[in-house]
């Protein structure tokens, strides 16, 4: 089964299409994101449960933390290396989700249906390994570009003003009117750094369709992103912007009421804990963090499984039409659908023909004979 493409793809066609692909990638998608996620997460919710037993020792031995206070520092290496090695197996896990994703949507828009071992080399090797690079490199820059935004509007408005900044503990100091300029500038440059990181996202969006579906390498498939996205940014920007969005109001609906129902024990407990006046105790803040890390790593499980497997499809597409904008691939034309009156969609299901009208092609395609009237029903007629 394969997707029609067509020239001009609307901003309709890339939702309509994302979650069309649903059902056609979701066998072989869904074990593979279990199999890519689910082990980061597992040890990310094991660092986040080893901070309710460093609260429950700190609890029972109070005067032994007071005689050592580098005990505390000690307690929370369990969790510190924990999250670590969580932080590398989630970035390894979705990257090669995503890679294994584009490369089978690639097939699906070539018309092709590979078989599971053919997607899982494709992806294995070497596209894993190049979307890794391409999503270190580009979330290192992203954090890069933020944090130099941020720093060159506040810094050098600060030094300016050091001597107000001083003076805002003492008597006299400069009033609202210079907080109110701080946390205007600190807004400003927050929103400026987001741009600046949505320009590099839509810039760079298609580098990992890219890496897997031209077999080009991390850097390469960077810059086919910059030459595909060049002159067509805004319209990128505006379909990027809305597809996300799409996904992310779709998966907050779907999340609230797993997360409510998984966090909540924790927090009715420590309310409870917490009602007397007297400070909560150590079990009530330990079922707290249990049930902040059981809501949290659900959260992450369903937006691994939801997004990770959507966005990839969506670039996918989006890499499939800048290409056929760019004149480097031929869209099949427009079928004008006389039973619906219209025409079809254009990353729409390809629909088989009966096998009895695919013998009759067959048999016409391969120079059958033309039937010819039998002379004798002539004369019959005569």
């Amino acid at each position: 089964m394969g997707l029609r493409l067509r020239k001009q793809h609307s901003l309709g066609d890339f939702l309509n299409d994302t979650f069309s692909l649903v059902p056609l990638i979701w066998k072989r998608a869904l074990p593979v994101s279990l199999a890519a996620i689910v082990p980061g997460i597992a040890v990310w919710m094991l660092a986040m449960g080893s901070i309710a037993s460093w609260v429950k020792g700190i609890a029972a031995e109070p005067a032994s933390i007071e005689n050592d206070p580098v005990r505390i520092f000690s307690g929370l290496m369990p969790m510190l290396l924990l999250g670590a090695l969580a932080t590398v197996l989630l970035f390894l896990g979705q990257a090669f989700q995503k890679a294994f994703v584009c490369a089978q949507v690639g097939g699906a828009i070539d018309g092709r249906r590979p078989r599971l071992s053919e997607l899982l080399a494709a992806a294995l090797h070497p596209a894993w390994i190049r979307v890794a690079v391409q999503d270190a490199v580009i979330g290192s820059l992203a954090g890069s570009v933020a944090f130099a935004v941020i720093a060159a509007a506040i810094f050098p408005f600060l030094f300016s003003v050091l001597n107000d900044v001083v003076r805002l503990k003492g008597p006299g100091g400069p009033g609202l009117r210079f907080v109110f300029e701080i946390v205007a500038l600190y807004l400003g440059s927050i929103v400026v750094a987001l741009a600046a990181v949505w320009w590099l996202r839509v810039k760079t969006c298609v580098s990992a369709p890219a890496a897997v579906l031209e077999r080009v390498n991390s850097f390469s498939g960077i810059g086919r992103s910059l030459e595909l996205v060049r002159g067509r940014g805004w319209r990128t920007f505006g379909i990027m912007f809305i597809v996300s969005l799409v996904i992310s109001f779709g998966l907050g609906i779907l999340t609230g009421p797993f997360t409510f129902a998984v966090a909540m024990p924790g927090y009715f407990t420590f309310l409870r804990s917490s009602t007397s006046g007297e400070k909560p105790s150590p079990e009530a803040i330990a079922a707290l963090i249990s049930s902040m890390t059981w809501g949290a790593g659900l959260v992450m499980l369903l937006s691994g499984l939801v997004k990770g497997t959507l966005w990839p499809s969506f670039l996918a597409l989006l890499h499939a039409d800048l290409r056929i904008r760019a004149g480097e691939i031929e869209a099949e034309p427009e079928v004008e659908d006389e039973t619906a009156g219209g025409t079809r969609s254009a990353l729409s299901e390809t629909e088989s023909a009966p096998p009895e009208q695919e013998d009759d092609v067959r048999g016409d395609s391969q120079g059958a004979p033309p039937q010819t009237e039998d002379p004798a029903s002539d004369g019959g007629r005569g």
